[in-house]
Order: structure tokens, then C-alpha cells, then sequence
């Protein structure tokens, strides 16, 4: 598996077709996108049709009556979960759905009504790979700090570059670990929810100073849990919550997750789904933890595969 996304998430796939060839533009894509995939293209089962008229596309790229190629022009479109970008000098780039998120930054939310040690599997991938130079945010609510210190650990790190922002609603006692100043940062917020947001962004924004703007993925955001908020809030008031803390994960190329462990199909994720790139579903499968991915804006599910 990708160390943080499903199975075929192999970055930008390139190819060339031949304009003047016997093979249509139509068929290279379709090919291009089965390999990326891994499968056959007969065994793509939203074939190029359902997006995009072949014919149309064969004839927008052909060469001109005098032989001539048609070297402008360019145009994208989603096929099986990828963006294929075809150009007018016959180049095609492939590029599945998380690699797309990889690069311009995004949001996803992991969904399931599973036990923790499941959503510890699946959250950890998405923490980065720690051998690359990765800075890691957590935001949590109502959740200890061994929460993340636990999945530092897992992935092999001693959050030396790791910052928790941690906010418990009514009184609390301090955690004898909270106290600890060993490995991540961590900054207790008091007040309000309005507080809670205010000093994530705020995180967000001065470490990505501090590192003279993040590369495409280098940070890494994980809000664990979005279930004291959508069962004390109403939509309204969670919607303007996840707003601003979305739109910085974005705004710094960084890629978020934010856990809500209730099942997929339930209102509270109905209700918020719109704000995330991708759903990561869980469940307990027969042979172990299993996930499945819905990507938006390609419409593509895929199938369900072990974390």
C-alpha cells in the first residue's frame, strides 16, 4: 500500500501518443488510466463514454487537412478515480485521485463506527512517511495527548517535529503525560470553541512561516475527534468551525485528516462531507481492519482493501 493512500496512488503518470498512428487518442487514454489502475482496461468499469465522447475527443486532436498537428489546445476530464489532462501534441498525464490532493492540498475524513486501535491504523499512515522531513499538527478534542504521542510512535517517530493542540470542553484534570515536555509541543487551550479554532489556524500559519512556506504535503493535520462537536453543535455552527481550519490545511499545501468515528452513511457525516476531498471508510473486516476511499470530486469509490 502507498504510505498514505490506497493501492495505485503512484503520483503523475505520463505518455505520448503517436497523433499520426493507427491507434485512436481514445484507446492510449483508456490504456494510460488501466495501467495506472492496475487492472485491464476491459475490467475499467466506468468506460471513456460515460465521461466523454470518444469520437469528440479522436477528432478535437487529430491532425489539421494539411497534415499539420494541432499543438494547443488541452483538455481534462476524470476517468476511474483519475484526472487525465490531454494535450494538443498528443501528451496525456495521468493522475490518481489522492496524488491530486498530494499535490494541492486537501482534507479527508475518516469515517466508521470502529474501535480506536482501527482508526490508529488508519490515521497513522496518513501522518507521512518519517524518513521525508515532515511537519505534524494535531488538534484534539476532548482526547488525551497520548492519543497522538500513541500514533507518533506507531509510525516510528519521536514527535520531535510535532505540535498538539489540545482542547477539552467543561473542567479537566491535566494528564500526567500532558506535563511532559518530551517530544511535541503541546498548547492547552481554555475558552471557547471559537478559541479552539483560532489557535489551530494560528498553529498552522506560524510553523509554515517558520519553515518559509511547507512544500506539497509536508505537513501533516490530523483532527481527532469531530464527535463532541457535531453532538453539541448544530450544522451551522459546525460548518463555520470547519471552514477557516480546512482552508488553512489548504492554503499551506498541508493534507488533513479529520476523524469522526460513526458510520458513512450516517447524518453528521451527510452533513459535512461536502467540505472534504476524500471519505476513508472503515469497518471490521472478516480477515482484519479494511478501508475503502471515496474520492468527490472524481465520483469514484473504490473497493475495500486491508489498512
Amino acid at each position: 500500500m502507498n504510505e498514505d493512500g490506497p493501492p495505485g496512488d503512484r503520483g503523475v503518470h505520463r505518455v505520448q501518443h503517436d497523433l499520426s498512428g493507427p491507434q485512436s487518442l481514445s484507446t492510449t487514454v483508456t490504456v494510460a488510466v488501466a495501467d495506472v489502475a492496475g487492472v485491464e482496461p476491459a475490467e475499467i468499469p466506468e468506460q471513456l463514454y460515460d465521461v466523454i465522447d470518444p469520437e469528440a475527443l479522436d477528432k478535437l486532436f487529430k491532425p489539421r487537412d494539411d497534415g499539420k498537428q494541432r499543438r494547443g489546445g488541452r483538455l481534462s476530464f476524470s476517468l476511474y478515480g483519475h484526472h487525465v489532462t490531454v494535450r494538443g501534441d498528443g501528451s496525456i498525464t495521468v493522475q490518481p485521485g489522492l496524488a491530486r490532493i498530494k499535490q494541492l492540498g486537501g482534507n479527508l475524513l475518516v469515517v466508521g463506527s470502529v474501535p480506536d486501535s482501527v482508526v490508529d491504523a488508519a490515521s497513522t499512515p496518513l501522518l507521512g512517511d518519517t524518513t521525508r522531513d515532515r511537519t505534524r499538527v494535531f488538534a484534539l478534542h476532548d482526547r488525551s495527548t497520548s492519543t497522538a504521542r500513541g500514533r507518533l510512535s506507531m509510525a516510528g517517530s519521536t514527535g520531535e517535529n510535532a505540535h498538539i493542540v489540545n482542547y477539552h470542553t467543561g473542567s479537566r484534570s491535566v494528564a500526567a503525560g500532558d506535563t511532559v515536555q518530551v517530544g511535541p509541543t503541546v498548547e492547552h487551550v481554555d475558552g471557547g470553541l471559537n478559541d479552539f479554532q483560532d489557535a489551530i489556524v494560528k498553529t498552522i500559519r506560524r510553523l509554515d512561516s517558520e519553515r518559509e512556506t511547507f512544500a506539497p504535503a509536508e505537513l501533516r493535520f490530523c483532527f481527532d475527534t469531530l464527535r463532541p462537536l457535531v453532538e453539541r453543535y448544530d450544522d451551522a455552527e459546525v460548518d463555520a468551525f470547519l471552514a477557516p481550519v480546512c482552508e488553512a490545511v489548504k492554503d499551506v499545501s498541508g493534507m488533513g485528516h479529520f476523524v469522526l468515528p460513526v458510520a458513512r452513511d450516517s447524518q453528521p457525516v451527510r452533513a459535512i462531507a461536502s467540505k472534504f476531498d476524500a471519505i476513508i471508510e472503515l469497518r471490521a473486516g472478516d480477515s482484519g481492519p479494511e478501508q475503502r476511499w471515496h474520492l468527490r470530486e472524481t465520483n469514484y469509490t473504490t473497493e475495500w482493501f486491508d489498512l
